[in-house]
C-alpha cells in the first residue's frame, strides 16, 4: 500500500484527507469538479535532495485552492513499511512520464468510497453518471523555482 494525497477512498489504510467535499467536488467552494480546473504537480528540490511532492488544484473562477504536500513516502505490504523517498527522487531524476487515466466501474469504492472515517466522496458506485469522455489540455513542463 502506498500513500495518497487529496480526497479519496482509504480501503485497508488509515483515512487521510487533505480536503473535503466542501472544497473539492461537484459544486465545491474551491474546485467544482463539474467544470474544468487546473492541476499543478511539483517536485521541489535543493541541490540533489528531493524536498517534497506537491499538488495544487485551482479553478479560474474561484478565489481559493486546495493543495497537499508529502515529504516522505512510506509504503509496503506486509509491514514493515519501506522508506522509498530516495526511490522517488531517483525516478524524478531519470524523468517521469505523466500518466492520466479515466475509468469507471461498479467496483471503485476502494478508490473513492467513504473510507474508515466515513468522510470519503462516494457512498456507492454510480458509473452511469460518468461521461463517456473527458479532456486533458494545456500541459506544460517548467522548472520549479521555490
Amino acid at each position: 500500500l502506498g500513500e495518497s494525497l487529496g480526497y479519496g477512498g482509504s480501503e485497508n489504510a488509515p483515512a487521510e484527507r487533505d480536503w473535503t467535499s466542501k472544497e473539492y467536488g461537484p459544486g465545491g467552494k474551491c474546485v467544482d469538479t463539474t467544470q474544468p480546473f487546473n492541476a499543478a504537480i511539483s517536485f521541489p528540490a535543493k541541490a540533489d535532495r528531493l524536498l517534497a511532492f506537491e499538488i495544487e488544484l485551482s479553478q479560474n473562477s474561484k478565489n481559493c485552492k486546495v493543495s497537499a504536500r508529502r515529504t516522505e513516502y512510506l509504503w509496503g505490504w506486509p509491514p514493515p513499511l519501506k522508506d522509498s523517498w530516495d526511490d522517488i527522487r531517483d525516478a524524478v531524476r531519470r524523468g517521469l512520464t505523466p500518466v492520466m487515466s479515466y475509468w469507471n466501474s461498479d467496483n471503485m469504492l476502494w478508490l473513492d468510497g467513504l473510507g474508515a472515517d466515513g468522510r470519503g466522496p462516494c457512498a456507492r458506485d454510480q458509473p452511469e453518471r460518468c461521461p463517456d469522455q473527458i479532456r486533458f489540455f494545456n500541459f506544460s513542463v517548467t522548472s520549479y523555482v521555490g
